[in-house]
C-alpha cells in the first residue's frame, strides 16, 4: 500500500532535508515539531507529503499549517487509492521528485501554482519578482540560495532606484517563495526593507464635487459616486455587476465573480448601504448597459484600467478615478 507521510523541510546542520512530522495520539500533527534522530525536535519549515508515484518517491508541498497538511494527507492518500482502483483523478497539488530542486525550476513551478491560483495582478507582482531574483542569484539549487542571496537581491533593487515600498514588497514576494521551499527563518526582523507608510489621499467632499461637475456623461457621474459612496477597492469596481444593486433595498454587495476569475480580498462578501443620488445615477445607467457589468469595456470585459478623461483646471490634473 503507498502510504502518504506528512513531512517538515526545514534547516538543520545547513542543508533542508525532509523530516517526518510528529503525530499526537489523536492523530494530530504537532505544529513546528519533527522527528531528527528518533527524537521530537522544534523545525521551522514548511509542509509536504511524500508519496510514491510511478514508482518514483515523490514530494508535494502543502503550506505551512499543520491542520492543512494533514488534510491534504488524507485527501492524497483517497486519491492513490482511487487512481490504484483505475479511477481518473487530477492531482490536486504540484509534485517535485525527491532529488536536488533547481532554482529556476522552483521559481517556474511556483509562478505557475500563483498564477492558477491567485488574481492576475498578484500573479504579476510575484512573477515580477522572482524573474529579478533568479537573474541575480549565482545558485543553481534551491538548497544553495542562503540568507546573502535575498539580501544582495534587496540591494541590487535600492541601487537601481526603487522606492523603498518597491523594495520591501518585492522582497516578501521572494521571501514567501524561499518558505515555500523550507527557507522560512533564513532572515531576520532586522533584515527586512525599511519603509514609511505614507498616508492615503482622501478627496474631501469639495473635490467629489468638483468632479461631479466636470463629469460629461451619466456613466462618469456614476463611476464617481459608486467609488465615493461605496468604498469599494479597485478589483471591486471593476467586477461589480447590475445584479448586485438591490434598488428596493438600497444596498449594492460586492462578491467573488468566478466566471471572471476574480475574488474578493479573504473571500469577503459585504452588504453596502448606499445613499439616493447614487442609487439614482444607477437607475439611468443600469439601462444604457449591454451586459452585466457596470463599468465594462468596450468589449465586455472588466475595465481595470478604467481612467475616466475627468482632467481639467479645476482637478489639477488628477484623474477622476484616482479617488480609488
Amino acid at each position: 500500500m503507498n502510504t502518504v507521510k506528512v513531512m517538515i523541510r526545514g534547516k538543520l546542520g545547513g542543508k533542508y532535508p525532509f523530516l517526518p512530522a510528529v503525530v499526537n495520539s489523536n492523530g494530530r500533527i504537532k505544529p513546528g515539531v519533527a522527528l531528527v534522530g528518533g527524537v521530537e525536535q522544534k523545525v521551522e519549515g514548511s509542509y509536504y507529503l511524500r508519496f510514491t508515484k510511478d514508482g518514483q518517491r515523490r514530494f508535494g508541498w502543502v503550506g505551512d499549517d499543520a491542520a492543512e497538511a494533514l488534510t491534504a494527507a488524507r485527501k492524497m492518500e483517497a486519491t492513490l487509492k482511487a487512481k490504484a482502483a483505475g479511477v481518473a483523478v487530477k492531482s490536486f497539488m504540484h509534485e517535485t521528485p525527491s532529488e536536488r530542486i533547481k532554482l529556476a525550476n522552483a521559481i517556474a513551478e511556483y509562478k505557475a501554482e500563483t498564477k492558477e491560483h491567485k488574481a492576475r495582478r498578484t500573479y504579476l507582482n510575484y512573477a515580477h519578482a522572482l524573474d529579478l531574483f533568479v537573474k541575480g542569484c549565482p545558485k543553481t539549487y534551491v538548497d544553495e540560495v542562503g540568507r546573502g542571496c535575498i539580501m544582495a537581491f534587496a540591494a541590487a533593487l535600492k541601487r537601481d532606484g526603487n522606492g523603498e515600498r518597491t523594495v520591501f514588497n518585492r522582497f516578501s514576494y521572494v521571501y514567501t517563495f524561499l518558505k515555500r521551499y523550507g527557507k522560512a527563518g533564513m532572515v531576520g526582523k532586522n533584515d527586512w526593507p525599511k519603509f514609511e507608510e505614507a498616508e492615503a489621499e482622501i478627496y474631501s467632499e469639495d473635490d467629489v464635487t468638483k468632479m461631479l461637475g466636470a463629469c460629461e456623461t451619466v456613466a462618469e457621474r456614476a463611476l464617481i459616486l459608486f467609488a465615493s459612496g461605496t468604498g469599494f477597492r479597485h478589483g471591486e469596481i471593476a467586477h461589480a455587476e447590475v445584479g448586485d444593486i438591490d434598488m428596493a433595498e438600497g444596498t449594492i454587495q460586492t462578491r467573488s465573480k468566478p466566471q471572471w476569475k476574480f475574488t474578493t480580498k479573504d473571500h469577503e462578501q459585504r452588504i453596502i448601504p448606499v445613499a439616493n443620488p447614487l442609487l439614482e445615477v444607477l437607475k439611468q445607467h443600469c439601462p444604457t448597459l449591454d451586459g452585466p457589468l457596470l463599468f465594462p469595456t468596450q468589449q465586455g470585459k472588466p475595465n481595470t484600467h478604467t481612467r475616466p478623461n475627468l482632467d481639467c483646471d479645476m482637478l489639477s490634473g488628477v484623474g477622476a478615478f484616482e479617488i480609488l
